[in-house]
């Protein structure tokens, strides 16, 4: 299983997003707030809404209402963000799920995105490490932690660049446009306008810590 969330801020091409990296099997449908009615407009399921709801007008939530399969309408004022209520809600159904697709949640209000961006640091979501990937039209953005892990460059794509969440021991880049031998960062760093060599995949390892991949279009 497949979960696709998305969330309601800037969506750009989303729906050809959302072809491009699924099958159209077995994919779960997600919408956070405005993006529930953005998924019903392009033909996609909702099998689940949740949210607050406060960016739709009436006839736009009756509309959302009516067809989406569940809805779960959150208080305006609450400790969880709509799109961590999403996530819960996604991982209480499906543990199990081989991919969580988050889009729509890059390129707005940047305290929504920074808080986006560090949702794996939360424990609850430790889990999640290897499965959320956040999408736009310039960004594909996946976390890895302490192991071996191979890159290979996404289409479309230009740059390769690493951020890391936490301080990060051993991290080493190879077969990459700028190499790096193993390296110590005790403070968090960022690592931009690397490249992939052709078509040969990049290999990065860390002995310890949690690093933000990043493949991005000019």
């Amino acid at each position: 299983m497949k979960i696709v969330i998305l969330a309601g801020g800037p969506a750009t091409a989303f729906d050809t997003l959302i072809k491009a990296h699924t099958d159209n099997t077995n994919i779960f449908f997600i919408g956070v707030d405005r993006g529930a009615f953005r998924l019903m407009q392009a033909g996609f399921p909702v099998h689940l809404a949740i949210g607050d709801f406060d960016s739709l007008n009436p006839e736009e939530y009756a509309a959302v209402r009516a067809y989406a399969d569940q809805i779960e309408q959150s208080p305006a004022e609450k400790d969880d963000t709509d799109l961590e209520l999403a996530v819960l809600t996604a991982i209480e159904q499906f543990p199990d799920a081989s991919e969580i697709l988050i889009l729509g949640g890059l390129g707005g209000r940047f305290d929504h995105e920074i808080q986006i961006f560090y949702l794996v640091l939360q424990a609850r979501f430790s889990g999640l490490l290897s499965k959320i990937t956040l999408l736009d039209t310039q960004n594909i953005i996946r976390f890895v932690g302490a192991g071996r892990h191979v890159l290979t460059k996404m289409p479309e794509m230009t740059y390769l660049a690493f951020a890391s969440l936490t301080p990060v021991l051993g991290f080493s880049i190879k077969e990459a446009k700028y190499e790096l031998a193993k390296t110590d960062y005790p403070t968090n760093f960022s690592l931009s306008s690397n490249e992939f060599v052709g078509d040969k995949s990049v290999t990065i390892e860390l002995e310890s810590g949690i690093v933000a991949v990043i493949q991005a279009r000019d």
